[in-house]
């Protein structure tokens, strides 16, 4: 969440969170925090948001970093395709993933 941000530290963690230590951003990752809490318990409480949704398994494969959903089993006609993004962030790995990694080729 805090990534999202910018603000670089560990939340949650077996303690207290650290990031809300850190000497560079932890005043301003708890005032972020406070102003998240604040916000769901308003969209809890104006019943902001209806959570809806759909799930299924499809016949998939991924090509490069996307995925493609086919119609059938046969595989032959692709009914939709997700658009994957790998890592952006330099973090000196070696891997950067993507969602299409975990779907066989």
């Amino acid at each position: 969440f805090f990534q999202v941000y910018q603000l670089r530290g560990k939340y949650p963690n077996r303690d207290y969170p650290a990031i809300f230590k850190d000497a560079r951003v932890g005043e301003e990752a708890r005032k972020l925090f406070e102003e998240a809490k604040e916000m769901l318990e308003w969209v809890v409480k104006e019943n902001i948001l209806q959570a809806s949704g759909v799930v299924g398994i499809w016949p998939a494969n991924s090509v490069g970093d996307d995925i493609e959903v086919y119609t059938s089993e046969k595989r032959d006609e692709v009914a939709c395709k997700f658009y994957g993004l790998r890592q952006q962030l330099d973090i000196a790995e070696t891997t950067y993933w993507c969602q299409g990694d975990f779907i066989a080729p």
